[in-house]
C-alpha cells in the first residue's frame, strides 16, 4: 500500500492535476489494485469533469430533491465522520465515487463553499493516512491552497512525491535545488516529472537529465497529449485508456501510454529500495 502525492512547487501551470489523473487511470485498467484517487483542491473541476458528464436539473428535480451521487460531497462527508472519531480506513469507500468497481474509486474536492474548505483542509493528512490503510495505491493531487503546513504534513506523510515541473531550466533547477536541500523533497523518494511534455525540443528528456540534472537516468515525462486533453473536457477519460491498451508502437499515441507506465515503474523501484533500506 503505497501514498504517492503528484505536486508542483511553483506557481508556473505544469499539468499537476492532469498528470495525477492519467497515471491513476493507467494504473488501474493495468494492474490488479485498488487506487483512489484524492483531490485536495477547491473548485476544481478537472478530475470530475474526467469521469462525469453533469447532468442538467429541472426545476422539478430540485423541488423533488432527486440529486445525483456526485452532488454528494464526499470529502465533506468525511470530515464530519473524522471528528465524531467514528472512523475506521475501510469508512472511506463510502464517501468516493467509483470509477470501475473494485479498482478505480475517486475523492473528490469541495465545491461552492471556501469557508467549509478552509475548516475541512487542515485534515486532509489524516484523510490520505487513512485511505493508505485501505488501498493498494494512493494518488494524491497536491494543491498548495491546502495550506503550507497541511502541505509539508502531506509530503512527509507521502511514500513517493512525483514532482511535476515545466519543460523550463530554471524551473527544474530550481526544483534539483530544493532536493538538495533536503527540506521538502529529498532524493530517495522523489521523482522529478516533466508535465505536458513535448519532446520536439532543445529541452527534451535526454538533454535534460545529461545537462541540468547530471544524471545517466532519463528524466519521467507525463507528455501533452491531445486526445486526453479532449478526454477531459467529455468526460471520456476512462474510455480513452480502455482503448489505448490496444495500440501499437508505432501508433502516435504510443509514447504518451509508455510514459506513463514508464513513471509507474520508476515508483515501483523506489518503493523497493525504500523497503531495502528499512
Amino acid at each position: 500500500m503505497a501514498i504517492v502525492t503528484f505536486w508542483n512547487s511553483t506557481d508556473e501551470q505544469c499539468g499537476t492535476t492532469s498528470g495525477a489523473i492519467a497515471f491513476a487511470t493507467q494504473v488501474a485498467i493495468e494492474h490488479n489494485i485498488k487506487v483512489l484517487l484524492i483531490s485536495t483542491s477547491f473548485n476544481e473541476r478537472l478530475i470530475k469533469d474526467s469521469f462525469w458528464k453533469e447532468k442538467k436539473k429541472s426545476a422539478f428535480s430540485f423541488l423533488a430533491g432527486n440529486n445525483s451521487a456526485l452532488d454528494n460531497n464526499g470529502v465533506e462527508g468525511l470530515d464530519r465522520v473524522i471528528r465524531s472519531n467514528k472512523v475506521s480506513p475501510e469508512i472511506i469507500k463510502d464517501y468516493t465515487q467509483v470509477v470501475l468497481s473494485g479498482r478505480f474509486e475517486i475523492l473528490l474536492g469541495l465545491e461552492d463553499s471556501r469557508g467549509q474548505y478552509d475548516l475541512i483542509k487542515e485534515r486532509y493528512s489524516q484523510i490520505i493516512s487513512l485511505a493508505g490503510k485501505y488501498y493498494d495505491l494512493v494518488v494524491v493531487d497536491l494543491d498548495n491552497q491546502v495550506g503550507n503546513q497541511t502541505v509539508v504534513d502531506i509530503l512527509k506523510g507521502s511514500d513517493i512525491i512525483v514532482s511535476m515541473v515545466s519543460q523550463r531550466a530554471k524551473q527544474i533547477e530550481k526544483l534539483q535545488e530544493m532536493i538538495n536541500k533536503r527540506d521538502l523533497l529529498k532524493k530517495e523518494n522523489t521523482i522529478i516529472t516533466l508535465g505536458r511534455y513535448m519532446e520536439g525540443t532543445k529541452y527534451n528528456a535526454k538533454n535534460i537529465s545529461r545537462n541540468l540534472l547530471k544524471t545517466r537516468d532519463l528524466v519521467n515525462t507525463i507528455p501533452y497529449n491531445n486526445l486526453f486533453f479532449e478526454a477531459t473536457q467529455e468526460a471520456t477519460v476512462i474510455d480513452l485508456f480502455l482503448n489505448l491498451t490496444k495500440i501499437k508502437d508505432k501508433d502516435t499515441n504510443y509514447f504518451f501510454v509508455q510514459e506513463i507506465k514508464r513513471l509507474y515503474e520508476t515508483i515501483q523501484l523506489k518503493l523497493s529500495m525504500k523497503q531495502n533500506m528499512i
